[in-house]
């Protein structure tokens, strides 16, 4: 069973490296199931090789990072018996005899229910790390040689759960599943009373591990994550989309400066600062980041002499960017632009006092975000004037 374990462990690796990653989403419902390689760990048996599972689980994950996780499982263990314990200092008998050597098998059967709270560490790789802690209850059913006394039969039994996992993207909707389990159950896990060994739920207590491969179905997502849009499991990257030209930026300036017509010639005329407030289309900075790109300064050069003609005037620097990335991440970023322009316009000569900054993230679009113009347009520096 270990060997099948292993080959279909490292088949599914293969199918797994040579497909790109599915978007992950804010919310998302999934199915689970697969096998399972149980062993004892600390019992009063000694673990053998002779082991297999399987497991059922219904996962709701409410964000990137947190799930909770109802998983159904059965393990069928193997453990050799007889001879003498050091730790429980004592010996086991066959037949009214002391058994010098470890020469019988036991075996157990564990049926459980668990509800499992996981966190994702790295939830936008390909291959995405998880821990989780939770709760259960278990049928604990040993089976002892006839010869062999003081055996417990079944019993029911709580169940600590502590697992290590990843799951590997497959598909849009499929991930692969590997796991690693450590459960502590308070009742005779080897058919044993313990009198020596203590674990979470008191001295009696009996543990096993379990090693899962399987798959994760999605069968229900929410809103795809913009957290995730700018993540390749490493760091943040750039989108695949190039900037705007200058004259594409030129064409937006064009398209939103106020015209009016005088005696039939259309003539540009500025925007009446005292009444409304300022787009400065063509502000960029570098992607993710609040530095600003050439293009940006003969724009912000002409705001400081407007500004310098009206020394009266208080504007609030306000920050806005596109769709990429997750809101409270977009929200720092546009505050950080903001301060940049506002230390621009300290820098050339317009007083502090009459500058405040606020930064609106991703609200507040004004342009298409499926496309580069429009997140161009969103990317933007906005004064309010206030006085």
């Amino acid at each position: 069973m270990k060997k099948i374990l292993l080959i279909f462990s490292v088949l599914l690796f293969s199918v797994a490296t040579e497909v790109s990653y599915a978007q992950v989403a804010k919310n998302s419902w999934s199915f689970g199931f697969g096998l399972t390689y149980p062993r004892f760990q600390s019992t009063d048996v000694r673990p053998q090789q002779k082991n297999y599972g399987g497991f059922l689980s219904l996962q709701r994950n409410f964000s990137e990072h947190v799930g909770l996780r109802l998983l159904a499982n059965y393990s069928h263990m193997q453990g050799r018996i007889g001879g003498f314990d050091p730790i429980m200092n004592r010996f086991y008998y066959t037949n009214g005899t002391k058994v010098p050597s470890l020469a019988e098998f036991m075996t157990s059967d564990v049926v459980s229910g668990n509800l499992d709270l996981l966190y994702y560490f790295i939830p936008c790789a390909p291959v995405s790390p998880y821990a989780g802690v939770g709760l259960g209850a278990a049928y604990l059913s040993p089976s002892w040689p006839s010869n062999v006394v003081n055996s417990v039969k079944s019993l029911a039994s709580q169940q600590f759960n502590f697992v290590l996992g990843s799951e590997w993207k497959m598909s849009t909707n499929w991930n692969l599943k590997t796991e690693f389990g450590y459960h502590t159950t308070n009742g005779e896990l080897d058919g044993i009373t313990n009198t020596g060994r203590s674990g979470i739920f008191g001295s009696d207590a009996d543990s096993y591990i379990t090693f899962n491969v399987g798959f994760q179905y999605y069968f229900k997502k929410g809103e795809p994550s913009k957290y995730c849009d700018l993540y390749n499991g490493i760091e943040v990257q750039a989108p695949k989309e190039n900037y705007p030209t200058l004259e594409q930026i030129e064409a937006l300036v064009e398209k939103y400066i106020p015209k009016e017509v005088v005696k039939e010639v259309v003539v540009k005329k500025p925007v009446a600062v005292a009444e409304k407030n300022w787009i400065l289309y063509g502000v960029n900075f570098e992607f993710n980041k609040s530095n600003l790109l050439p293009e940006a300064y003969p724009i912000l050069h002409h705001a400081v002499n407007i500004l310098k003609d009206n020394p009266d005037l208080k504007v609030e620097i306000q920050g806005y960017a596109d769709y990429i990335g997750s809101k409270e991440y977009n929200l720092k970023l546009s505050e950080k632009r903001a301060q940049t322009v506002k230390d621009y316009l300290v820098k050339n000569g317009i007083e502090s006092s009459r500058l405040t900054t606020v930064g609106f993230g991703k609200s507040n679009p004004v342009g298409d975000n499926s496309t580069v113009i429009g997140r161009a347009e969103n990317r933007r520096i906005e004064f309010k004037v206030t006085k």
